[in-house]
């Protein structure tokens, strides 16, 4: 089983964000954009938005019932029940006030109830959305997503300021972004490039999907408007995306919903794959277009074969929950990795004939590298390993990247598919400019014919995106 102990830091290959040509110098990666988001951010974080009801004061003269009223239209039921509770109102009217504690004290109770039966049912807020998404500190890091397309040299970040800028070569545009900005875009967990389509990105966010076409021939700018907006069914934000490898079909899957959603947005249907459990967290489709990997907020994780029936197989991790997984370029190694243990998981989706027309499929979980955190320096300041936040495999099948949750190194491993099995060795590592900066999303841009080397985008938690060759 492989580990962390060996690693080597890697080798580093010049980006347009580091400065210098080392003796490794690719020259393709100078034509890549330079990328920093911290300067157009301006430090603007999630918790530092504010709504504008919340810039208004309140006229100090409105009765109570008014004020009760003002409150559930601005903010809902509980905003308004909170009105009904506050000194003020306990004050002018304390029969309402008295009213109003014993519906909290109903409420509370029928809440705890819930929690005991179903404890994915907890409060949808900011804390518990970045508890499952697959980027680090999602709450205030200022890059919440990335998305290379399939095709072309675009490439899409989600900022935390709910813009997502869209990055081609420096050649083609001299590295200004197209920013898409729409009110129906907010609190951005995940969004991909539509395969075999050129111009369509689909945002995963608060209000649900958000469309985007984006024509080649569009002046660079600014776009406010999608041309398509589609909501859950049970109004709940999405959390994680994921489109078939021929375009066609479009997964989606919420934290507060236990169902994974199948759209075909040609046609305008939509297929609820429904199973009793806890709610979806992560969604990955083979590359093979065969399976479809989804893990939920609880210890249950499944993957369905695509056809249609839309068969399913179980597994059940033993603590925690599947954080982080992805596919061999194959499609017939699953690797994944749960929250409760630092151990890298492999599943082998190979089909074994047993006669003419009856076969069996052997899956199965095999660990295969110990991801225990180690120093780096010999001392125990700066470690590498730990609980893991992220996998991304290149397209080659040659290496892997694996991020973690609290230590700010990159770890990356050779891999060797083989006919009968998965070889995994160890590699190197990749630290930030400084001690404190860690990686918040990676992702390995596709093969395609504007690429063919192995170059890994990694979103820093300053806001700097590095482009980063492996050989």
């Amino acid at each position: 089983m492989a580990s962390l102990s060996n690693l080597k830091q890697c080798h580093k290959f010049n980006s347009p964000t580091s400065g210098g040509r080392n003796y490794n110098y690719v020259a393709e990666l100078d034509n890549y954009p330079v990328i920093n988001l911290k300067p157009e951010l301006s430090g603007a974080t999630f918790s530092q938005r504010f709504t504008a009801a919340q810039s208004f004061i309140p006229d100090e003269s409105e009765s109570v019932p008014k004020r009760i009223t003002r409150a559930f239209f601005d903010g809902g039921f509980l905003e308004s029940l909170a009105e009904a509770r506050s000194p003020r109102t306990r004050e002018q009217m304390p029969m309402i006030s008295r009213t109003a504690d014993c519906i909290a004290d109903l409420l509370e109770r029928y809440n705890s109830l819930q929690l005991n039966l179903c404890p994915h049912k907890g409060e949808l807020n900011a804390d518990r959305i970045a508890q499952y998404v697959e980027t680090r500190d999602w709450i205030n890091s200022a890059i919440r997503c990335m998305a290379w397309h399939c095709d072309l040299f675009k490439l899409a970040i989600a900022g935390v300021d709910d813009m997502v800028r869209i990055y081609m070569r420096r050649i083609d545009n001299n590295g200004q972004p197209l920013v898409l900005k729409s009110p129906s875009q907010t609190q951005i967990t995940c969004m991909a490039w539509r395969p075999m389509c050129p111009f369509e990105l689909v945002v995963g966010c608060q209000q649900g999907l958000c469309f985007w076409t984006i024509d080649g021939n569009l002046h660079l700018g600014r776009i406010t408007n999608p041309s398509l907006v589609l909501k859950h069914p049970n109004k709940v934000p999405i959390s994680t995306l994921q489109w078939s490898q021929d375009g066609t079909l479009l997964a989606t899957g919420s934290i507060a919903d236990p169902d994974i959603l199948i759209w075909q947005i040609d046609n305008g249907s939509m297929l609820p794959l429904r199973r009793i459990g806890p709610p979806g967290s992560l969604l990955k489709w083979s590359p093979d277009n065969e399976w479809l990997f989804a893990s939920t907020v609880g210890r249950v994780f499944r993957v369905w074969k695509c056809n249609e029936r839309w068969t399913t197989d179980r597994w059940v991790c033993n603590e925690g929950n599947v954080q982080a997984a992805c596919w061999s370029p194959c499609g017939r190694f699953l690797l994944f990795a749960s929250t409760a243990e630092p151990i890298l998981y492999r599943i082998e989706f190979v089909q074994l004939l047993l006669g003419p027309t009856k076969g069996s499929d052997d899956k199965e979980v095999v660990p295969v590298a110990d991801l225990n955190a180690i120093p780096l320096d010999g001392s125990n300041t700066n470690l590498i390993g730990g609980a893991v936040q992220q996998l991304a495999w290149d397209p080659h099948g040659k290496f892997l990247a694996i991020t973690f949750r609290s230590t700010n190194a990159i770890a990356i491993f050779r891999t060797f598919i083989q006919k009968f099995g998965l070889q995994i060795s160890v590699g190197y590592y990749l630290l930030g400019d400084t001690p404190t900066e860690y990686p918040s999303y990676v992702c390995f841009q596709p093969l395609n014919r504007e690429n063919n080397r192995t170059v890994l985008a990694i979103g820093w938690s300053t806001g700097r995106i590095q482009f980063h060759a492996l050989e």
